[in-house]
């Protein structure tokens, strides 16, 4: 085979390589996405349904099993972000989902929930180190809307579980991990107000 044959025969397929890859990239992204869109759905239905005072079936969504079900939203208007809670922080619950620490809590004292913030999965903490003093995150679960303000941002430990304890005052913890920094972790702290 000459040379020139040869030459082409790779470009071809290092071409057809180039854009398969880019075809399941974008795949597995409209893949994700729908699902995340589809919890968020599910979610808001489930509490429409409850602010209407209709009976809530509990139904389980169709890709996460056990413990690891929906408990609200968390919404963001400074970074445009909505996005489902799930109970757990698997790896299962934060493909689609920010996670909830099941060891804190749900409506009072600290609640802490984790999400990426980088990757094909679900990223929806990739913006919280632009958090600013101030900003507003909502929490809405079948409980009721909780409206809280950022009073601190850090970088801390992975070991570091002192933002898992409970406290008197109504707060929210976000935490994620720190490109680069894999012993890292930024942790975001808000009140309600």
């Amino acid at each position: 085979m000459n040379r020139k044959k040869y030459l082409k025969m790779t470009m071809l397929f290092l071409l057809i390589l180039c854009i398969s890859t880019m075809l399941i990239v974008i795949f597995r992204n409209v893949y994700f996405t729908t699902i995340q869109d589809k919890l968020i759905q599910n979610i808001e239905q489930k509490l429409e349904k409850i602010v209407n005072t209709q009976i809530v079936v509990e139904e389980e969504p169709y890709f996460l099993k056990g413990e690891e079900k929906e408990i609200g939203l968390i919404i963001i208007p400074s970074l445009n972000i909505k996005a489902p809670i799930c109970e757990g922080t698997s790896n299962n619950v934060l493909k689609y989902a920010v996670g909830h620490f099941i060891q804190t809590g749900l409506w009072n004292g600290n609640i802490v929930l984790a999400s990426h913030n980088r990757g094909s999965y679900a990223h929806y903490f990739s913006k919280i180190s632009e958090l600013k003093n101030g900003a507003e995150i909502i929490y809405i679960t079948d409980m009721g809307e909780r409206r809280y303000i950022v009073t601190e941002s850090k970088v801390i430990e992975e070991t570091n579980v002192e933002v898992l304890k409970n406290t008197d005052e109504n707060t929210i913890t976000l935490i994620t991990c720190i490109t680069g920094q894999r012993n890292k972790r930024r942790c975001v702290i808000a009140k309600q107000y």
